[in-house]
């Protein structure tokens, strides 16, 4: 619905006709937020007089701005190329427009310092955007409750305090102006910083982490670039890396104590979930596993309700077969399974245990059953090494972890992967080299390789658990 407080602007840019300029006037003496509204164009004019300097000056050309930037200093002009000679013509002096000069109004809040929380999980560069306050996540954008006033806005424009404006702009959740003013800041680890934060709001993970990446080698401490690197982690499924970024940014001396608790408090919870996440994939596992192991199971619902964890205990129960009868009543289960991953990795590999000599694996299958309940069976590594049951051996590596820690048990799981010709296996060979790069210090190798799984495991769709990856 249409009101006199609507015609504001066009009275100032002197496009009413007479009569309803003259109406306007009439308004404007009796509606307090008319005559705040037109104080504050008129302060604006003076910001605009200061940018564009005399009037018979010959103008700078405006450079070229990136899409979707709302230019700030053509609308300026026009204010000041209209507010004062209007307000005059109107008799505006008369209501006390220029009250403000004597009395000039508090600073505006252009980066919410002012607010009780921060809606914004990611941390911004700027050092005003960056001040410690609880953080309760934004509900859509603010901007109908936090207005981004002009006046002040123009002002960081005329610095070309760009990152100062995008900031301002992603307090506020207008993530396209946010991008466009920072493509016209200057090169630095804070640019790199803010692109990335950017990027997190839209959840591009990858394109955040390699932007902090070149943040952290142009400032290996940047506090921002590292709470954000955790942000970023933790949305592609890297828990363990995530919690030991910000465990990075608790320890950096000298910055608020705030940002300290919080970075703390996120570690702990990541250490929390991953454990939990890691405790609760290995139950439903051995839970499936049991049922694979008792009595008949119906295949197609299996495969059909949780297929990754049938996937997982179907190795577990080939693995603890006790004779060919037992192997071979798993085909039908790896047929299923085999069917999403249009191939035959899982029949062949049933097919190839249930040719073995129980004789000599039921024993070792026995002992390695044992293994998945959670015992410690001493001496098993060893006589698996040495038997010719090379999927027992490699199971219990994977198990134990060992894989990651000796270089010969590595190779075990490499070879036994690649001959395997399973996708599955290649994978869990990759995580644990990652895992052994990590074991000896080289930890931004470990990071790539464990990328690189996640993408290969993530274009298997949910056949496998890449949440194991990690």
């Amino acid at each position: 619905m249409n009101t006199p407080c609507t015609n504001l602007h066009l009275f100032v840019d002197g496009e009413l006709s007479a009569p309803d300029a003259e109406t306007f006037r009439q308004h404007l003496g009796r509606c307090p937020e008319c005559e705040a509204g037109l104080r504050d164009l008129l302060q604006l004019e003076l910001l605009a007089s200061r940018a564009l300097g005399t009037a018979n000056a010959e103008p700078a050309p405006e450079p070229a701005l990136p899409e979707k930037v709302t230019p700030l200093r053509p609308w300026l002009q026009r204010v000041s190329r209209a507010v004062v000679p209007v307000a005059l013509a109107a008799g505006l002096a008369a209501v006390g427009v220029f009250h403000f000069q004597a009395q000039p109004e508090a600073p505006v809040d252009v980066w919410l310092a002012g607010a009780e929380v921060r809606g914004l999980e990611a941390r911004l560069s700027h050092p005003m955007a960056d001040r410690f306050r609880p953080y309760e996540p934004m509900r859509g954008t603010s901007s109908a409750e936090n207005p981004l006033p002009l006046r002040p806005l123009a002002d960081l424009e005329e610095r070309e305090d760009f990152r100062g404006i995008a900031a301002a702009y992603a307090l506020r959740g207008d993530w396209q102006q946010a991008e466009s003013f920072l493509a016209r800041a200057p090169a630095s680890a804070d640019k790199d910083n803010d692109r990335a934060v950017v990027a997190l709001s839209g959840q591009r993970w990858e394109e955040a982490l390699n932007l902090l990446g070149g943040a952290l080698r142009q400032e290996p401490r940047h506090a921002q670039a590292l709470w954000n690197r955790g942000l970023a982690l933790r949305g592609l499924g890297l828990l363990k890396q995530a919690e030991a970024s910000f465990r990075d940014v608790a320890a950096l001396p000298g910055q608020e104590a705030g940002w300290k608790a919080g970075a703390e408090k996120r570690a702990e919870e990541l250490r929390a979930l991953r454990e939990a996440e890691d405790a609760r994939w290995r139950r439903q596992v051995r839970e499936t596993w049991t049922q694979l192991t008792g009595k008949p199971v119906d295949a197609a619902y299996l495969v059909q309700q949780q297929p990754a964890v049938t996937r997982a205990a179907l190795y577990e129960a080939v693995r603890t077969a006790a004779s060919m009868d037992a192997a071979t009543a798993l085909l039908p289960l790896a047929a299923a399974l085999d069917r999403l991953g249009e191939g035959t990795v899982l029949q062949d590999y049933v097919r190839d245990v249930a040719a073995r000599d129980f004789r000599v694996r039921a024993p070792l299958a026995a002992e390695y059953a044992r293994l998945v309940q959670g015992e410690v069976v001493a001496g098993l590594l060893e006589r698996l090494r040495v038997s010719q049951e090379t999927d027992l051996y490699v199971g219990a590596l994977l198990h134990t972890g060992e894989a990651a820690r000796d270089a010969e048990a590595l190779k075990a799981v490499q070879r036994y992967a690649h001959g395997s010709r399973d996708p599955w296996l290649n994978l869990l060979a990759e995580r644990e080299r990652a895992r052994s790069e990590e074991a000896s210090g080289r930890a931004a190798n470990a990071e790539q390789l464990l990328l690189a799984t996640l993408r290969t495991c993530g274009a298997y769709n949910k056949l496998f658990p890449c949440a194991e990856i990690n």
